[in-house]
This record gives C-alpha cells, sequence and structure tokens, in this order.
C-alpha cells in the first residue's frame, strides 16, 4: 500500500505530472495547497476524492485522493478552519482499516490545539502534512514553541515520526528544511518505509513516498496464564497428603490446565507484541467506545488511562526485544550500531543531493 505526500502549490497547472510515478504508482495522494475550486477537483478517473478548500481566500487547500474500489468517508473534525490551520480527516476502506489525516498549518501547528483529536483516534493511523515547524529533532538548527509543544506531544504519544533527516522544501535562496512530515501509529511502523522524490515536479516541496507492506504473516500466537485460578488449585493439593514426586506432578498439571495459547486475529503485529499489550489495546479500544456511545467522562478516564499503560507496555516490550536481539553478540553495542544503521537504510529518506544546505 504507497502514499504520496506532498504540497503541490497548485495542481491544476501540474496535472501532467500525476501520470508518471511517484503519483501513478500510488494508491493515495495527500495533497497540501491544492489552490483548487470546487469544479477542478477531478483529477483522474481511477481515484475518489476528499477535499477542502480554503473559502474567502486564494491559496491553501488539502485533498486526499482513494483508489476506486476503495471506500472512505470525511470525520468531522469540529475545528473551525481558519488561515492558521487546515485538517481533513478521512477513514478508508481498503485492504485493512486505517485512517488518513491531511493537515496544512501556514504559520506553524499548534498541537495544544488537535492533540485530543489525534489521540481519539484508533489504530492505524497516519498523519501527513505541511506542519511549517522548525526543530533539531528532524534535523533544523533552531526552534520555537510551537514546535517545542509538538516535539514533547509527540515523545509522549503512541506515534512514530517517519521521516527526520532529509530537507522536503526548497527554498529560491537555496536553504533547504524539513517541513513536510509524516507520522504514524506505533504498532505499525516496523512496516512502514518512507522516503523522498528525487524531483519537486515544480513545486518547492519534494513528494514524500510512503510504503506499508501488509503481508498475510503466520498468525501470532500469545500465551495466557491464569495465575489466580493456580494459586486457588495448588492450595487445594497441598492441603491433601501427597507424596513430594506426586505433588510436583499435580502441580505442573495445574500450571499446564490453566496455561492457554490465544491465536490473535490475523492483524500485522510486531515481533515484540505480547499479553499485556493485547489485553491493555482491548480495554484502551472498549472503554473508547463506550465513552463515545454512552457520553461517559469516567468511561473516557478509564479510556486514557488504559492507552498510558498501553504505550508505556508498547515502550517496554519493544526495549525487551531489541535489548534480548544485541545480547545475543559478543559485543552488544556494536550490534546494535549495525542493526540502526540497517533500519536507517531501509526505513529514512534517500538523500536527494550530496551536497550539505546550509542553514537558515
Amino acid at each position: 500500500m504507497t502514499f504520496v505526500q506532498w504540497n503541490c502549490r497548485g495542481i491544476k497547472n501540474k496535472k501532467i505530472w500525476l501520470k508518471v510515478p511517484p503519483f501513478s504508482t500510488s494508491e493515495f495522494w495527500v495533497f497540501q495547497e491544492t489552490f483548487l475550486k470546487h469544479e477542478d477537483h477531478r483529477l483522474c478517473s481511477s481515484k475518489n476524492y476528499f477535499y477542502i478548500d480554503r473559502q474567502g481566500r486564494l491559496g491553501g487547500g488539502l485533498l486526499t485522493a482513494i483508489p476506486k474500489n476503495a471506500s472512505g468517508r470525511i470525520i468531522p473534525t469540529g475545528f473551525s478552519h481558519n488561515f492558521n490551520q487546515e485538517i481533513l480527516a478521512v477513514e478508508v476502506h481498503f485492504k485493512d482499516f486505517h485512517f488518513i489525516i491531511n493537515l496544512y498549518a501556514p504559520h506553524g501547528l499548534n498541537i495544544e490545539n488537535v492533540k485530543y483529536f489525534f489521540d481519539s483516534f484508533s489504530i492505524p493511523l497516519f498523519i501527513f502534512g505541511d506542519f511549517n515547524l522548525h526543530h533539531p529533532f528532524w534535523g533544523s538548527n533552531r526552534s520555537s514553541p510551537l514546535s517545542n509543544d509538538f516535539v514533547e506531544w509527540l515523545q509522549n504519544s503512541s506515534f512514530i515520526l517517519l521521516n527526520s533527516s532529509n530537507p522536503i522544501y526548497a527554498a529560491y535562496t537555496g536553504s533547504a528544511f524539513l517541513l513536510d512530515l509524516s507520522i504514524c501509529s506505533a504498532s505499525i511502523s516496523h512496516a512502514v518505509n518512507c522516503y523522498v522524490s528525487e524531483s519537486n515536479f515544480e513545486s518547492d516541496h519534494y513528494p514524500v513516498t510512503i510504503t506499508w507492506s501488509i503481508l498475510d504473516h503466520t498468525p501470532k500466537k500469545i500465551k495466557s496464564i491464569d495465575w489466580n485460578r493456580i494459586m486457588s488449585n495448588s492450595a487445594t493439593v497441598l492441603t491433601t497428603n501427597t507424596r513430594l514426586n506426586a505433588l510436583t506432578s499435580k502441580i505442573s498439571e495445574v500450571i499446564r490446565d490453566n496455561t492457554k495459547i490465544i491465536t490473535l486475529p490475523a492483524k500485522n503485529y510486531p515481533p515484540w507484541w505480547n499479553l499485556s499489550c493485547h489485553n491493555f489495546q482491548k480495554l484502551k479500544i472498549f472503554f473508547r467506545k463506550r465513552a463515545l456511545r454512552l457520553i461517559s467522562e469516567s468511561d473516557w478516564m478509564k479510556h486514557k488511562k488504559y492507552a498510558a499503560k498501553l504505550r508505556f507496555h508498547i515502550k517496554k516490550a519493544s526495549r525487551n526485544y531489541w535489548d534480548k536481539i544485541c545480547n545475543i553478540t559478543k559485543n552488544p553495542r556494536m550490534f546494535y550500531s549495525m542493526l540502526n544503521r540497517i533500519y536507517n537504510h531501509t526505513n529514512q529518506e534517500i538523500k536527494k543531493h550530496s551536497k550539505s544546505y546550509p542553514a537558515q
């Protein structure tokens, strides 16, 4: 599954480029600053379109295009679309169920206005857009209060920044910056790759291509142990007059009878996914649905509590998994460095230019 994200700076005069890669080979288009009017949105007969136009002023505009054989709908955001923030959220059913958020913030995104909206979505979620934020986290030599708040939210959230190195915006002065960010849910980040196109296709922003590998993996199984029942049954066994050899055998039988192997639903789970992650994810989803159905503040607080616990266990499980991988070598630090280099090569953007870009 392939997405292409692009601040096209007006798409009407660039429609010819949509017939060549990466646009012709991508199932989903996520464009910012389309500069389109209502009657201009039919760009390709093989796509269905969802869009927002800037009212009362030229410029701006968002467009999300999905395949004809996919179904989708716009999710109401509750935000007033103004000149400082445009957000288009689309729910998509295509091979898998996911959400796409398309945004444009010409003066920098204020995460305080939208973080609760982002956190309200069930996974998987993609967030693509021109955030217009500078921060050392993605290679800039400066930051702002808005970008500091955004990075703080990102590091405490269940999302991963996919592109964090190569510039995407090239100014006429020769300076280059990374302003267009690609973000996805942490649970699917291992299956997502991201790279920048070598051509800007007559815009001052380079398109970003994101691929999500949804493969038919072997069903993942986790072990579930009912320790409460084991303790209760073991106490009963220990009260009987049984020889030591038989007692050991009976305790082992109690543990075996209360241990189950659960086959998880056919989803693309990461290799470190365990029972704690699975259970807290189920509780998070359950209380979120009930809170929205009953408009219950207490259920929403439980949803937030289990969401926080899920984030904690995801980070803990993933760290433990990679620690075990690194410890199989005589030099764990060197092996980790090798893994990190391989990961950066396959998941980050391919450098477009060999020259170094001057700082702004």
